[in-house]
């Protein structure tokens, strides 16, 4: 897989992985909400728009299954990423030992493109 090409050329993408996102930690949910606003606005982290966010592994702390996408948590985690891509960020996701259960159900409801493990990626050559 390449990431895209800016009309610049330039390559941007950010990649997390392990946020364990947990109704016992909402200082970190609520940490997650204000970085993906941050980071799906115009200006990005540094001021330069991001063209894609990769998401390697374990967003949640436990991931019963697509079924459990009406949780009151689990439904806000589906809006918020749901806006990031509607609004052009492209969202790549790479399950993780705490999340394997994600599939296509969370997929369409967000916008986001899961990644099967392994899979290779070039930046910036």
């Amino acid at each position: 897989m390449t990431l895209p090409a800016t009309r610049e050329g330039a390559r941007r993408a950010l990649f997390v992985s392990d946020v364990h996102l947990s109704e016992a930690h909402p200082a970190t949910i609520e940490s997650f909400f204000a970085f993906l606003d941050r980071v799906g606005g115009p200006a990005g982290l540094d001021g330069t728009a991001l063209e894609a966010l990769y998401i390697l592994g374990d967003l949640f702390e436990y991931w019963a299954g697509d079924d459990d996408l009406d949780e009151p948590l689990n439904r806000r985690i589906v809006g918020a990423l749901d806006g990031l891509t509607r609004r052009g960020m492209a969202v790549y996701l790479l399950t993780g030992n705490r999340d394997l259960l994600l599939g296509t159900g969370f997929a369409g409801a967000t916008g986001v493109t899961l990644l099967s493990d392994p899979t290779a990626l070039e930046v910036a050559g």
